[in-house]
């Protein structure tokens, strides 16, 4: 398996796994919508403009994982969550995603690398995500994952904790272990 990670973009939104593509359950603030794929492409091109990148795709031969992230305030459903919205300092992380293939082998925390790596470089000091506790499926991230990446609890709830991840502590030895162990560009450090 040669995995790379690859910055989402207009051209390339398409290869991603069809289930995140199914979905605007952090996009849009309600529950019906006759077009998810479309408000998604909406939603990615809008937020390309105005804020940047904001999605990585993780790919062998075809892409296995998917992430997105931007700031809270483009994700109108946060706010619907009794420990949200994210700090402001921090950039909210919707989705992560891998095939069920993928799944097991560490691949989520390298995902959750990429993203960082990406946001340290780009001046931010926190990821945030809303965790699931009682994570049985859906697209809130479960808890227990995010604990395993390195986020901890800033806002408590009983399901649905606020948790963060600081990047500033990391923010040279992500890029000395990089250039150490001279990996290619964009690999998850």
């Amino acid at each position: 398996m040669t995995l790379r990670t690859v910055d989402v973009t207009l051209d390339n939104l398409s290869l991603a796994p069809p289930e995140v593509l199914g979905t605007v359950y952090w996009e849009l603030d309600r529950d019906d919508c006759d077009d998810p794929r479309f408000h998604k492409e909406e939603w990615f091109s809008s937020t390309l403009l105005e804020w940047g990148p904001c999605g990585k795709l993780l790919v062998d031969e075809e892409p296995v994982g998917f992430a997105e992230f931007a700031p809270s305030t483009l994700f109108p459903r946060v706010d619907r969550f009794p420990s949200g919205p994210a700090s402001p300092d921090a950039v909210y992380l919707s989705y992560l995603y891998l095939v069920p293939a993928a799944r097991g082998q560490g691949l989520g925390v390298d995902l959750v690398r990429a993203v960082t790596r990406d946001l340290v470089d780009r001046g931010y000091r926190a990821l945030e995500a809303i965790g699931d506790r009682e994570w049985a499926g859906g697209w809130v991230l479960p808890a227990t994952f995010l604990d395993s990446a390195g986020f901890e609890v800033v806002r408590d709830d009983p399901r649905y904790p606020l948790m963060r991840l600081d990047l500033t502590a990391r923010r040279e030895p992500a890029r000395e272990m990089a250039l150490a162990a001279d990996l290619p560009e964009g690999w998850p450090v």
